[in-house]
């Protein structure tokens, strides 16, 4: 017996073991609470009957009556009695059927609305999604777009050869990175104490030529200004002061080696700036002021290379490299072009009685009369030790021997002082080819202008001799 118990209360305590209450059906109405049950309602339907039988044959037997009234009479009793069975078998279902209907119909209405419901903001939360994607591909395209502009600029600013190209080049592709600003790029001078303007858009030439740094507070702090426009920010002195009020503007230092090479000025209206062209701005700066950085290094190390670094004269690669361009033109056009040889007599007594220094300053001084007596188009060059070289288009034999003569004359009346002592007259001898006279290659034209100036110098220098 116990253990029946037993198993009787591991039975009902298993969550398995358990029956489960049948599942309602929603569509089904529940029945009323407290209605009668149909066996007792059919019993006593069934009960009425027989009695309205019973008491129809009773009067029908208690009474005589003609055929046709007993027949009137039953035919009444039957359909009365019939009325309760027909209403049972056929109206009573047919009512809760459509009762159930109506319920069905109910709860469809309710689920078709909630279906509805989700179903809008199912579609609302889509067009909220596929505006969100519509934005974000515009944003990936606009970001496309800046980033390939930027690319191509600093591309082609890596291809410049000069500080000249590189600004018209940022002038043509300021519009295009900024199209709704007006914009500025300011470069430091060589003496770092004040930025001149290197390109401006939009501004109709009313932006600054140059400023100092303290104007921009950008340059003060080292990092971007922002100016939003509604009077509450403080003003950089190298904008518009009549603006100051009402335009919003962007300072950006140019930053390239941890130096700053320049300034990016953008200026809006009152609205203030968007985000996106900040940031675009940013990014501008920040490359072109690296692209910029490497031209003025190529620059710089050019320089250094057809420079002199003693006299600051062009050296004789230079010369070299320019002589065979203005040749091939000259052969071209059928001009003439002059070379001259010019070596400084007896240099070597300058460094043995004042020293290497005063030899130096020598050189100086004759490489900066030669340049300060030359036409833009001539160039002269340090050719080597105490030898110069100059090429002078477009001139003929006689004219060249002219200005041969006047540079001899001028340098033996250069005075030239070295730690409070005037030294020696300088004195040199020169000699002079000319293309194609002498020569049609830039070798052949030194070659005949070096004989020229030994016949000079063998003739007793301080004289020009012309190349046979």
């Amino acid at each position: 017996m116990r253990r029946r118990q037993v198993k009787a209360l591991a039975d009902t305590s298993n969550p398995r073991m358990r029956l489960r209450p049948p599942a309602e059906n929603p569509l089904e109405p529940e029945p009323p609470t407290g209605a009668a049950s149909p066996w007792r309602i059919t019993l006593t339907i069934v009960a009425v009957e027989l009695s309205g039988l019973l008491g129809m044959f009773v009067l029908l037997e208690t009474l005589s009556y003609s055929p046709l009234i007993e027949a009137a009479i039953g035919s009444l009793f039957m359909m009365g009695l019939m009325t309760p069975t027909i209403y049972l078998i056929l109206l009573k279902p047919l009512r809760q059927e459509l009762r159930s209907q109506a319920v069905t119909t109910r709860i469809l209405r309710e689920v078709q609305a909630g279906l509805e419901s989700r179903v809008q903001e199912r579609t609302a939360e889509l067009e909220q999604s596929n505006l969100q994607v519509q934005q974000s591909l515009l944003a990936l395209e606009r970001t496309h777009r800046e980033t390939m502009l930027i690319g191509e600029v600093v591309e082609l600013l890596q291809a410049c050869g000069t500080a000249a190209e590189s600004e018209a080049l940022m002038a043509r592709f300021g519009p295009k990175l900024f199209p709704s600003e007006r914009g500025a790029i300011y470069l430091y001078r060589a003496s770092r104490n004040l930025l001149e303007l290197a390109t401006g858009w939009g501004g109709d030439g009313q932006q600054p030529k140059m400023f100092t740094p303290d104007d921009c507070w950008a340059l003060r702090r080292g990092r971007t200004h922002v100016i939003q426009g509604d009077g509450q920010d403080v003003y950089c002195r190298h904008l518009h002061a009549a603006a100051a009020d009402s335009a919003s503007a962007i300072c950006i230092p140019m930053m390239a080696q941890g130096e700053a090479t320049g300034l990016l000025v953008l200026e809006g209206e009152s609205a203030g700036i968007p985000e996106d062209t900040r940031r675009l701005a940013s990014l501008a700066a920040e490359q072109i002021a690296l692209a910029l950085a490497n031209l003025q290094l190529r620059e710089k190390l050019r320089d250094q290379a057809i420079r002199d670094p003693l006299t600051a004269m062009y050296n004789r690669r230079y010369f070299e490299e320019t002589a065979a361009r203005e040749l091939l033109r000259a052969g071209e056009t059928g001009s003439p072009v002059g070379v001259i040889m010019i070596d400084v007599d007896h240099f070597k007594r300058f460094n043995d009685s004042h020293g290497h220094e005063a030899g130096d300053a020598v050189l100086q001084r004759v490489g900066l009369m030669l340049q300060t007596h030359t036409r833009v188009e001539d160039v002269v060059c340090r050719y080597g030790g105490e030898e110069f070289i100059m090429l002078l288009p477009g001139l003929a034999s006689e004219a060249i021997a002219k200005r041969a003569e006047q540079f001899r004359e001028a340098i033996r009346e250069l005075i030239v002082r070295f730690h409070g002592e005037t030294l020696a007259s300088i004195t040199v001898s020169c000699g002079v080819s000319v293309f194609p006279n002498q020569g049609r290659t830039c070798a052949e034209l030194i070659d005949a202008a070096d004989h020229a100036l030994y016949r000079a110098k063998q003739a007793g220098r301080n004289r020009v001799e012309i190349a046979a």
